[in-house]
């Protein structure tokens, strides 16, 4: 398992983010970053089944991290990046996957998901494509915010299926928009306010097609368990169930600490 940052209660918000390989996989291509100073998260789940998923998702962070980082130097901690700035990050991340895939016979078809999410004060931006998924947990209610880019979830819009299957189901991995595939991409943008009990969740389909939700609601309650641990729980549990796929947590939350 890897910490890839520790929580932060500096400027407002509290922030943890943890991957893991899983049990199956031969390698992790789940990409992570958090920016706690500047209130970003970002998360990306490289192609499964394609060569150099991890370079994909590797490009997508890194890209959309420098895009994002320097928009907010010297300005107030708390101003807003507007969804089309976050577009904008998902844009330059899928124009530099095919770029180096252009360039590299080695990574010809890589492709990633990506979610990047601005908090401010009271306010949050998030733009996704692809099924890496944002939560939010609230007096014990899980409310999935973000909706997957995947057949299965086309099926459910269409009524040709009546719930979601579980993960054996061929449509909940079948992507029909991702980074790396096209020129042009069309993310939604998902907004909405941030209340002070609120707890944000974004992850990779490993945790959510292994844990079901109430089992994470379970994990994520319990105010007195700091937010690392928290995201060990989830992909502690993820790996209980078999660990089928690379598992990556964000989680973000007001800090008590918080400077006004």
């Amino acid at each position: 398992m890897t910490d890839q940052m520790t929580a932060e209660r500096r400027t407002g918000w509290e922030m943890a983010a943890k991957t893991d390989i899983g049990l199956i996989r031969t390698r992790n291509e789940d990409s992570i970053r958090i920016i706690p100073e500047r209130g970003i998260a970002i998360l990306s789940d490289g192609m499964g089944g394609h060569r150099a998923g991890d370079v994909a998702s590797n490009i997508a962070v890194e890209v959309i991290a420098s895009s994002l980082a320097p928009s907010l130097v010297g300005e107030d901690q708390h101003l807003r990046l507007s969804a089309g700035r976050l577009v904008y990050s998902l844009q330059l991340a899928n124009a530099a996957i095919l770029k180096a895939a252009d360039e590299e016979r080695d990574f010809a078809g890589m492709g990633a998901t990506a979610i990047v999410v601005h908090f401010d004060a009271d306010r949050f931006s998030a733009v996704h494509i692809g099924d890496s998924r944002m939560y939010r947990f609230s007096e014990g209610r899980l409310e999935q915010l973000t909706v997957d880019h995947t057949l299965a979830q086309q099926y459910l819009d269409q009524g040709l299926v009546r719930e979601e299957r579980g993960g054996g189901w061929f449509g909940n991995n079948v992507l029909l928009k991702a980074l790396g595939i096209d020129e042009n991409i069309d993310p939604d943008i998902t907004e909405g306010r941030v209340k002070h009990e609120d707890l944000f969740l974004l992850c990779s389909d490993g945790l959510n097609e292994a844990v079901a939700d109430e089992e994470i609601i379970e994990l994520l309650g319990g105010d007195q368990i700091d937010l690392i641990e928290k995201a060990e729980r989830l992909i502690d549990a993820a790996n209980r169930n078999g660990g089928p796929d690379n598992v990556s947590v964000i989680l973000v939350r007001q800090s008590s600490n918080k400077i006004h």
